[in-house]
């Protein structure tokens, strides 16, 4: 079986947008293209630095390393362990590994390695019943269980039945700080390329003619799907150094 590190596909953080480098407004369309650029910018800068930036909520159930009390569990050993975690994808359930090569899942009866980075645990759910957060501490993408051996996880049957349990948590990069200007920047431009105003943005011009008529043709795209850069100098400089190797997704583990 294949084990895929997912990250997040959508941002979810506030993306942070400098308002001191955003043009001033004021008829409702002109804020209308003001708020259509701070959307394409933010998610033109998230997947060019790799779409590695946002932490998003996460649902996952362990199979922590313990003793099989069940039956018809179908093992050739006693003990129960697996280096992969059943994470909600959304819409179904899918097998995550920790996120690193080699042997870095941690297990144990008292322990359990959540697929990271992990930010925070909202809440770790036992048989339908809210456990306590005295009862359990996070250390790194590590849980572990205070007092006691976390239960046993039977995937065959829905959350809230015996011998189901799950963490909910936060998981995935924060969006670093002082990014705020380098994303004003950016909606500045598109708000300018689109408005007809001075931009910096790299573009391609196509002439087509057609019955007499020649019509230029304006592509923005180009340029920035090819080098993965904008462009604009401050930008691609936080870029070069982010995502040097022009990554368009987070390294996946198989």
């Amino acid at each position: 079986m294949s084990a895929v590190t997912t990250m997040p596909a959508v941002v979810c953080d506030e993306w942070p947008i400098d308002g001191g480098c955003l043009p001033e407004v004021s008829t409702p369309e002109e804020k209308a293209a003001l708020d259509a650029a701070k959307d394409l910018a933010v998610e033109v800068l998230w997947a060019l630095s790799g779409r590695q930036y946002g932490v998003c909520p996460a649902v996952a159930r362990p199979c922590p390393l313990q003793r099989n009390p069940l039956p018809t569990y179908r093992s050739s050993s006693l003990w129960s362990s697996s280096a992969l975690v059943a994470v909600w994808s959304g819409d179904n359930w899918a097998n995550v590994a920790c996120g690193c090569a080699g042997g870095c899942v941690s297990s144990g009866p008292r322990m359990v390695h959540l697929p990271g980075p992990v930010q925070s645990i909202v809440e770790v759910n036992v048989e339908g019943v809210i456990q306590d957060p005295s009862e359990y501490q996070l250390e790194g993408d590590i849980l572990y269980r205070n007092g006691e051996s976390w239960p046993y996880q039977d995937l065959s049957r829905p959350l809230g039945e015996d011998h189901t349990w799950s963490v909910t948590y936060m998981r995935g990069l924060p969006v670093p700080k002082g990014l705020g200007r380098l994303t004003g920047l950016l909606v500045a431009e598109f708000y300018n390329a689109c408005t007809g105003g001075k931009c910096r943005l790299p573009r391609t011009v196509t002439e087509v003619s057609r019955q007499g008529v020649t019509h230029r043709m304006v592509d923005h795209r180009g340029s920035m799907y090819s080098t993965g850069k904008t462009g604009i100098p401050e930008i691609d400089l936080w870029l070069a150094a982010v995502n040097p190797h022009y990554l368009m997704q987070a390294p996946t583990v198989v």
